[in-house]
């Protein structure tokens, strides 16, 4: 799994756990979610974000890398030549 999934799961099970815990179990600590929230949401924003840079520039390094490919199969025309003259006797 990559990196970046695993760290937006990580966030939103924090997210989850801190819920039930401050919110449902101990109603009183329900301002302690709302802190840890502040933190959690725009570090899940910012996560989604590298995430999905990420997954584009490795796309677009790999449509440049076939371009590349591509180009190193074209002969340029000299090399014909060369060999037309190498097979004369």
């Amino acid at each position: 799994m990559d990196d970046g999934i695993k760290g937006i799961t990580l966030i939103i099970s924090v997210l989850l756990i801190s819920l039930f815990f401050f919110v449902y179990l101990i109603k009183e600590l329900a301002v302690v979610f709302f802190l840890i929230s502040l933190v959690l949401i725009p570090l899940l924003g910012y996560t989604f974000v590298v995430l999905i840079t990420t997954k584009w520039d490795n796309y677009k390094a790999i449509k440049e890398w076939q371009k590349v490919e591509e180009i190193k199969k074209i002969r340029p025309p000299g090399i014909d030549n060369i060999i037309q003259e190498q097979k004369k006797p």
